[in-house]
């Protein structure tokens, strides 16, 4: 604080400023108040937010590992030969021996170049190994030749000189894209073979191209397995598709493939190189009518049943009775819906007068004969060939409905491999798989040869020991936490310091002195030891639910040894119970208490409830009200109790600060006015007294 006037001119000897600092001690000391209440209340607001999240921390991750089956009744299995399968059971795997045949593991397709990659310029030595596509496509005088058409000619330039399609199946899943690259891409920016990775490798299909420059060796390679995902070519009928067609073929790519030779070893053998073969695809399905195994609704978008042709999202089809026909077409399949294609359907057919009718009875769309009699044909069909992307659209649409075991192909040109699908035989069954796993009765099993093993279930005693373990670790770790805060000491001497004594002391004092300060701040508070003793409460009341004798934690060796509650663990007696009932440990740890009474009301029974899940509750209900109280930070515009009446402090204060100021300044005025009156007086009392 400082003055406003001049002071002393009087010969007065009044010292102002101590006067005007002693006439604001009181309320500075209000002030001094207001400012230890909001500081008290920022470290109380710290320490609940501190707690809570140690709470919600143990509540949604340490206790969620415990209510998994996996935890409360771990199950091991065994298999007798690792080098055919492996083997991984969860808690509701049975506890017995599983015999597992693997006729064929499951692979992914794989193509490989089978010596070295065909260039068609072969003027020079480096020209032979040249990584140009230029190189590999054209010979020397063929390159000036079309370098010289385009010269000039920019829309040729710009125009595709080699183009193909690479998919990575056939199914309404399987994703394809056209990849191309134009005349000036091969003969001005000299694009490359490791340029044609990267144009495979971004055409978004499920498929990893590379490219050994060391072996001259290009790869492609199937990121899924199984016989359904494939690595396939495929070129039109143009230029452009011819050289794209030549542009594959050069790369010489043979079929990677796993084989078990006489020694029972694995190997891999290579294919000659693959040629460019027409296939005839299946173009239409015909029968008197139609239902979609897919399940849908009037609402299901309809590119969710497959993945749309990467460069349109229009579909068509045509739609047949026999003699008439007419063609459904579908704008875009990322907005439309089962109920437009529908719509689509039912208004061709009256414009067309086809006697088709679509409709959706449940979850299945029919397509049928409006007159139920009628002995007509229907077919659906699309384009023969690859096609324009709205005909593969459509070709996707039929096969994603799943209205017809017969799958719509179209007529190609191209190469391809595919990969393997796992075959294997569990206990008598048989089963496919496209990955090397397959899970059967709660046991996962992993392919990974030919030939035959025994895989045994039991439960995982030494594992689950351990877990139990775990438990009464992470329980007493969180307990004594919750203790030291109840009971820490409150040191009532140690209060909130001011700024100005704060000023009087080190650094090192005033954090030893806060130290004491906060000590005790949830000194006995009653959401602490609500916890303390609802967390006492779920480990020693029993589980009603449970079905053997074992049904409290001590009758399974978990026991308090101190007056806090901290618990210890008597193995050999939990190594007992397990013996005599394998699922206690689960039983009294996860059951869910859930009852329903005879209104069909389901509601959770504390007394059949588990352990766990009995702690989890009370912790859930006692973070709601900590985080009213508290909020879960420091942060006061949480909406919290603590955290409104913090920002009521800190207005209050702010206030204060203010008033303060004017009521200094009004000292200083009546202190001025003082000074004024004295010298007055001195000057009057000297003219009286004629300066003597």
């Amino acid at each position: 604080m400082s003055g406003i006037g001049i002071y002393g001119l009087s010969g007065s000897g009044i010292d102002v400023d101590s006067m005007v600092k002693m006439g604001m001690m009181t309320k500075q000391n209000q002030y001094d108040k207001l400012y230890k209440q909001e500081v008290k209340n920022e470290w109380t607001k710290e320490a609940y937010s501190d707690m809570y999240n140690s709470l919600n921390t143990f509540n949604s991750s340490t206790l969620y590992n415990y209510k998994l089956s996996s935890t409360s009744s771990p199950m091991s299995a065994v298999s007798s030969n690792t080098s055919v399968a492996t083997a991984a059971a969860n808690a509701d795997a049975a506890s017995m021996s599983h015999t597992v045949n693997v006729s064929a593991t499951a692979s992914n397709a794989y193509l490989l170049t089978n010596g070295s990659i065909d260039r068609a310029n072969t003027s020079s030595t480096s020209a032979n190994k040249s990584i140009y596509l230029k190189d590999i496509l054209f010979d020397e005088a063929t390159q000036n030749t079309l370098r010289s058409q385009i010269e000039g000619n920019e829309t040729l330039a710009k125009s595709k000189l080699v183009s193909f399609t690479i998919a990575d199946g056939t199914g309404s899943g399987a994703n394809s894209k056209e990849v191309s690259f134009t005349y000036a891409d091969i003969l001005n920016s000299n694009e490359t073979l490791n340029d044609l990775v990267s144009s495979i490798n971004g055409a978004g299909v499920n498929i990893k191209a590379s490219y050994d420059s060391a072996n001259d060796a290009f790869s492609l390679y199937q990121k899924t397995g199984g016989a359904a995902n494939k690595i396939m070519f495929s070129v039109g009928t143009d230029t452009a598709a011819d050289y794209g067609k030549k542009l594959i073929s050069s790369l010489n790519l043979g079929v990677v493939t796993q084989v078990v030779d006489s020694s029972g070893s694995l190997n891999s053998e290579l294919s000659s190189p693959l040629s460019f073969e027409s296939t005839t695809g299946t173009s239409s399905v015909s029968a008197s009518s139609f239902s979609s195994s897919a399940s849908v609704s009037a609402s299901t978008v309809l590119n969710t049943l497959f993945n749309a042709s990467a460069s349109s999202n229009e579909a068509k089809f045509t739609l047949s009775n026999g003699t008439g026909s007419s063609e459904i077409s579908i704008a875009d399949v990322s907005t439309a819906t089962v109920q437009d294609l529908i719509d689509a359907i039912n208004s061709a057919s009256t414009t067309d007068n086809l006697g088709i009718t679509a409709s959706l009875d449940g979850s299945t769309l029919k397509i049928a004969n409006t007159d139920p009699d009628s002995t007509n044909t229907i077919s659906l069909s699309v384009a023969s060939d690859a096609g324009e992307a709205a005909d593969i659209n459509g070709r996707k649409l039929i096969n994603g409905l799943q209205i017809s075991s017969t799958e719509l192909t179209a007529d190609t040109n191209g190469i391809q491999a595919a990969g393997t699908d796992a075959q294997v035989t569990i206990d008598g069954r048989s089963y496919t798989s496209d990955t090397g796993k397959i899970t059967v009765g709660n046991v996962t099993y992993t392919l990974a040869a030919k030939g035959s093993t025994t895989v045994t279930v039991n439960q995982d005693t030494d594992k689950l020991i351990e877990n139990v373990k775990k438990f009464v670790e992470d329980y007493n770790k969180m307990l004594d936490s919750l203790n030291d805060k109840y009971y820490e000491t409150k040191y009532s001497d140690y209060g909130v310091l001011t700024k100005t004594q704060e000023d009087g002391m080190t650094k090192e004092q005033i954090e030893k002195w806060n130290e004491k300060a906060k000590s005790g701040l949830l000194n006995h508070d009653n959401t602490i030891g609500k916890i303390i003793s609802e967390m006492r409460e779920a480990i020693y009341t029993p589980v009603d639910s449970v079905t053997g004798k074992y049904n409290t934690m001590m009758s399974i060796g978990i026991s308090s040894k101190t007056d806090r509650g901290h618990l210890y663990l008597d193995e050999d007696k939990l190594k007992k119970a397990l013996a005599a009932e394998p699922d206690c440990v689960r039983q009294i740890f996860t059951a869910s208490g859930e009852i329903t009474d005879a209104n069909g009301k389901t509601t959770t029974d504390y007394k059949s409830e588990g352990v766990v899940q009995r702690i989890s509750d009370s912790l859930y209900n006692n973070l709601k009200t900590m985080k009213s109280y508290a909020g879960t930070s420091t942060e006061t515009s949480d909406g919290s109790t603590l955290g409104n009446l913090i920002r009521e402090l800190q207005t209050k204060m702010s206030n204060f600060k203010t008033m303060m100021k004017s009521y200094e300044n009004l000292l200083y005025k009546k202190y001025d006015a003082m000074e004024t009156a004295i010298q007055r007086l001195s000057v009057s009392m000297g003219y009286i007294t004629g300066g003597q």
